[in-house]
C-alpha cells in the first residue's frame, strides 16, 4: 500500500518542485500531496502518513494559524535543503569581487541561503539578500535565484542556479519513517546524494557500504561524463550507462539484452579502434567513439564502446591545452578603453568595430606606442571568440628558433633541452580564440613560409612530429613599418602579406590627433590618482610637442609628473625631451660647436625634427646646419647619414620620404643632449 507524504511550503511553485523531486526518488512507493501557505490550501490539509515542512520557522511564526491544522499524532519532518553541485559550480565561475543579489521568497530565506553559500566556499561573490517584500536593494548588475527567477527585480541580469534540494539526511529520515529502509541501498539514493554540494560524510560512508558491488559499479559508470555501452561475445548489450542512454536516445530496459547491431547499427563493435577514436554521426550529433575488445587469455568476453560529444571533447582539449600553456591568456581591454574623439581615431575604431564579429584576419599598422595591442584586444573582446583565449606574442623579442617552438610547439625529444612530454604551441593554445602577432615584419623568411602554411591549411605540426593538429584560430598581426615596402624589397613574402592583410586598420600617431592629447592625459591622470596641476605654459608645451613615442610616451610623461611629487607643474618640471634643445646644448655656442662631429650635428638636426610626418632630405639638412652656425657640405651630410644608417639610428626613405631618426636613434639623441656617454666611441 502506498504511503502518503504531505509537503507543506510557503509558495505553490516550490511545493510542486519538491513533489516532482520526491516522485523521481520514491516512484510508486509513495503518493505525494502538496499544501502551501500562499493560497491557504493548508486549511484543507488531508491525512497523510508523513508531513514534510519546507517552510522556515520564521515563515510559520508569521502564519501561526497554520500549525492549527497539523494532526496531533502526525509524523512531522522539517525538511532541510541545500544547493546542488551544479549551482555551486556556476557561482564559482564568477569573477572575484562580483556583487549580486540572492533572490528568495522572503528576506529571511535569502539570508539563510547566503549563509549556506558562504559555508559551501563561495567567497568570490558578495551577496545581498532580496525578496519581493523589500523596497530597495544595493546597486548591482546581476541577481542569482535558486528557482523562481520571476521574483527578481526588473532590469537586472537574472541567473537561475536551480532550486535547492533536500539534504541527504532529510531523504534518509523520510525513508526510515515510511519504513522503506531498503531505499537507502538503491543506486537512485546514492546518485541523489552525489549530486548535492554538501554531503554528510558519515551518511555517505554508511550508504556506500550497504550497496552491492553491482550497484557500486552502476553508480561509478553513471557518474562519468562519457557514454559507455558494453556487449558480450554474442553482441548482446549487457551495460549502458546514463550518459549513453542520453546520447543514443535509448532506455535501460529497452537496450539490455538486445543485439547491438540492430539497436545501434552505427557502433562497429566488431572493429576495435583502441586508442584511435572514430568520428560518427548518431541521431544528428557528432560523437567521438573508441571501441575496445575484452579478453581473458584467449577467450573473448565481448567489447565496449566509449564515446563523447565531439564538441565536449574539443572543449576538453582546449582546457587541457591552456593548462599546459606557460600562463593563462585573456584580453583585458575593450573598445570603451580606447580614448579619443579625433576623426582619425574614430575612423579606426569604426572599422574595427564593424570587422570584429567576423573571423577575417586583420593587419594593424601604426607607429610604436600608438596602441596596436589595445586595438587587438578590443577586436577579440567584441568578437564571437571573446570566451576563448587571447594570446599575444612579440615576434621581435624572440630568436627564430625560440619563436618557432613557441608558435608551433614540439614533441618529446624534438631537440636538446626540449621539455619532457613536449609542449603545445601558441597556435594550439589559441584554439577557438585569437592569436596576435606583434611586429610581424621581423619574422624570418623561413618562419614566414611555415606561418603561411598554417594559415592556409588551418592545421599545425609540432616540431619533431609529422601529425597535423587541426586548429581554429583568428590571427591578428601588427607592424610599425611600411610592410608593402618590405614586400617590394623582397624581405617579406607577398603571399603572406595578402593573407594577413585582409582587413587593414591604421592607428594614427598622436601628432595627427592632437585633440585627443587632453583626453588621454586626463585618462592617465585619473588612473594614477594624480593630484598635480599644470601651468598654462606647461599645458601648451605638451600640446605643441610632437610625441614621437605616441600614447605610450604620453602615459610615461603623466607617470613621471605624478612621481615628482610636485603639486604644481611648470615648464621647468617637464621631462627632458620637452626642454628646448638649445638651452641644453646650443649649437651656436662656440665651444660646443667646435667639439661636435658632423654626425653629431646631423643627429641634432634630425632629433629636433623627430616625430614629424615628413622626413628631411639632404639639402634641407644642409640648410638647417647652416642656420645653426655649423656649415657642412652635402657630401659630408651623405657620409654622416651613411654612418648613422649603419649604426641603426636612422631610417632613410626613397624619393621625398626623407630621413627619420629610428627609436634607437632618438634614445641616442637624448643621451647626446644630456652630454652622457660618448655616442660614437665605437667609430
Amino acid at each position: 500500500m502506498k504511503k502518503r507524504i504531505g509537503i507543506i511550503s510557503q509558495r505553490q511553485g516550490m511545493s510542486n518542485f519538491y513533489k516532482l523531486l520526491l516522485q523521481q526518488l520514491f516512484g510508486d512507493m509513495a503518493e505525494i500531496l502538496v499544501f502551501n501557505l500562499e493560497d491557504e490550501s493548508i486549511r484543507r490539509l488531508e491525512e497523510c502518513d508523513l508531513y514534510l515542512n519546507t517552510s522556515t520557522s520564521y515563515d510559520l511564526m508569521r502564519n501561526r494559524w497554520a500549525t492549527e491544522f497539523f494532526p496531533a499524532s502526525s509524523k512531522l519532518i522539517h525538511g532541510d535543503i541545500t544547493f546542488t553541485k551544479k549551482a555551486v559550480d556556476i557561482l564559482k565561475r564568477c569573477p572575484d569581487g562580483t556583487r549580486a543579489l540572492l533572490v528568495n521568497q522572503s528576506q529571511h530565506m535569502a539570508m539563510e541561503s547566503i549563509a549556506q553559500l558562504y559555508h559551501l566556499g563561495i567567497t568570490n561573490i558578495e551577496f545581498f539578500p532580496y525578496a519581493p517584500e523589500m523596497p530597495s536593494y544595493p546597486q548591482v548588475s546581476v541577481a542569482f535565484a535558486p528557482g523562481e527567477a520571476e521574483l527578481a527585480p526588473p532590469g537586472l541580469e537574472v541567473v537561475d542556479i536551480g532550486s535547492r534540494w533536500f539534504t541527504a539526511n532529510t531523504i534518509c529520515e523520510i525513508a526510515l519513517k515510511l519504513g522503506n529502509s531498503f531505499f537507502l541501498e538503491t543506486a537512485a539514493f546514492a546518485g541523489y546524494v552525489s549530486s548535492l554540494a554538501d554531503i554528510d560524510y558519515s551518511l555517505q560512508e554508511i550508504t556506500y557500504s550497504r550497496l552491492t558491488a553491482e550497484n557500486k559499479l552502476e553508480i561509478i559508470l553513471n557518474s562519468l561524463d562519457a557514454g559507455i555501452v558494453c556487449v558480450d561475445e554474442k553482441n548482446l548489450i549487457t551495460l549502458i550507462n546514463r550518459e549513453a542512454r542520453s546520447l543514443l536516445g535509448a532506455s535501460r530496459s529497452s537496450a539490455l539484452g538486445q543485439p547491438a547491431h540492430k539497436l545501434f547499427p552505427e557502433l562497429p563493435f566488431s572493429d576495435a579502434t583502441g586508442d584511435k577514436p572514430l568520428l560518427l554521426t548518431i541521431h544528428g550529433q557528432e560523437l567521438s567513439v573508441s571501441i575496445s575488445k575484452l579478453h581473458i587469455k584467449d577467450r573473448s568476453l565481448g567489447a565496449f564502446a566509449i564515446f563523447h560529444r565531439f564538441e565536449d571533447e574539443e572543449n576538453r582539449q582546449i582546457t587541457l591545452r591552456l593548462q599546459k600553456a606557460p600562463k593563462s591568456h585573456s584580453a583585458r581591454y575593450t573598445f570603451t578603453d580606447i580614448v579619443g574623439k579625433s576623426p582619425a581615431i574614430c575612423k579606426a575604431k569604426e572599422i574595427a568595430l564593424q570587422m570584429a564579429p567576423n573571423n577575417a584576419f586583420v593587419m594593424i599598422s601604426g607607429e610604436s606606442g600608438t596602441g596596436k595591442e589595445l586595438f587587438a584586444q578590443a577586436l577579440h573582446s567584441a568578437s564571437g571568440r571573446s570566451g576563448g583565449p587571447f594570446i599575444a606574442v612579440n615576434c621581435a623579442a624572440l630568436t627564430e628558433t625560440l619563436l618557432e617552438s613557441e608558435l608551433f610547439g614540439y614533441v618529446d625529444g624534438a631537440f636538446t633541452g626540449a621539455k619532457r612530454g613536449g609542449r603545445p604551441g601558441l597556435f594550439e593554445c589559441a584554439h577557438r580564440g585569437t592569436l596576435f602577432l606583434d611586429e610581424i615584419e621581423t619574422m624570418s623568411p623561413g618562419l614566414q613560409a611555415k606561418l603561411l602554411r598554417v594559415l592556409q591549411e588551418r592545421e599545425v605540426v609540432r616540431i619533431g612530429s609529422v601529425e597535423p593538429i587541426p586548429i581554429d584560430v583568428r590571427v591578428l598581426s601588427s607592424t610599425n613599418e611600411d610592410l608593402l615596402t618590405r614586400v617590394r624589397l623582397g624581405t617579406f613574402r607577398q603571399d603572406l602579406y595578402y593573407r594577413l592583410n585582409v582587413i587593414p586598420i591604421h592607428i594614427p600617431p598622436l601628432r595627427q590627433r592632437r585633440e585627443d592629447i587632453p583626453l588621454l592625459f586626463d585618462a592617465f591622470y585619473q588612473q594614477m590618482h594624480a593630484q598635480f596641476t599644470l601651468s598654462s605654459q606647461a599645458r601648451a608645451r605638451l600640446l605643441q610637442y610632437s610625441w614621437p613615442g605616441n600614447v605610450r610616451e604620453l602615459q610615461n610623461c603623466v607617470e613621471y609628473l605624478h612621481y615628482t611629487g610636485r603639486s604644481h607643474i611648470s615648464c621647468e618640471d617637464l621631462p627632458l625631451q620637452f626642454q628646448p634643445i638649445h638651452a641644453l646644448s646650443p649649437l651656436s655656442a662656440s665651444p660646443t660647436k667646435e667639439s661636435l662631429s658632423q654626425q653629431d650635428v646631423v643627429m641634432y638636426i634630425l632629433g629636433d625634427h623627430y616625430g614629424h610626418s615628413q622626413g628631411l632630405g639632404r639639402q634641407r639638412i644642409v640648410q638647417l646646419c647652416l642656420e645653426q652656425g655649423c656649415p657642412i657640405s652635402e657630401h659630408e651630410v651623405r657620409l654622416a647619414l651613411r654612418a648613422l644608417q649603419e649604426a641603426g639610428w636612422i631610417t632613410r626613405g626613397r624619393g621625398r620620404a626623407g630621413t627619420h631618426l629610428s627609436s634607437q636613434g632618438y634614445e641616442r639623441y637624448l643621451a647626446l643632449i644630456q652630454n652622457s656617454d660618448p655616442l660614437y666611441s665605437s667609430q
